[in-house]
């Protein structure tokens, strides 16, 4: 009677091969998983305008349609934005976007934008690489729910830089 390979440490080779392996695929898979995450909140993004960002609408809607030349950063519930927009296109944006706010009402943007906090700029946007120029004005506007969103522009370039925090 033909007995098969008795050999005691060639089966435990094999699963141990097989274990070795099999932890392998996992942590390929772990590591798979931690970039993407990585890759999609950690990491600019470039777009020539509004039409081309592939987010949800809720992040997306707070960039003014016009808007060219957009570099975003983002987290899970934040996006940092730069792009150039003229004053007159970035002033019917936020009149039409914050309209109501919550309290009804038209906005008139333009006449409630005010200068930008030097300190407050410096404190929270240095590490991102934004530089103030003298002209930059600042607007902030408040959803109902508590998410607000800060704009700050410089007329004369259209360069602007946008804080959005929302839930």
């Amino acid at each position: 009677m033909p007995q098969g390979n008795l050999d005691p440490t060639q089966s435990t080779t094999s699963v141990i091969g097989c274990i070795l392996k099999g932890c392998g695929i996992v942590l390929a898979l772990m590591m798979v998983l931690a970039l993407v995450p990585s890759w999609i909140y950690l990491v600019d993004s470039h777009h020539s305008s509004r039409a081309s960002i592939l987010w949800p609408s809720r992040g997306r809607s707070l960039i003014p349609p016009t808007a060219t030349d957009i570099t975003l950063q983002r987290d899970l519930l934040d996006h940092w934005a730069t792009y150039t927009v003229s004053e007159e296109d970035l002033n019917a944006f936020l009149d039409e976007r914050f309209r109501t706010r919550g309290i009804g009402g038209d906005l008139d943007s333009y006449s409630e934008r005010g200068p930008a906090d030097r300190e407050r700029f410096m404190t929270n946007y240095a590490d991102l690489g934004w530089v103030l120029t003298e002209e930059m004005v600042q607007y902030h506007y408040t959803t109902d729910n508590g998410a607000g969103s800060s704009y700050y522009h410089d007329p004369t370039t259209g360069l602007t830089y946008q804080d959005s925090a929302y839930w």
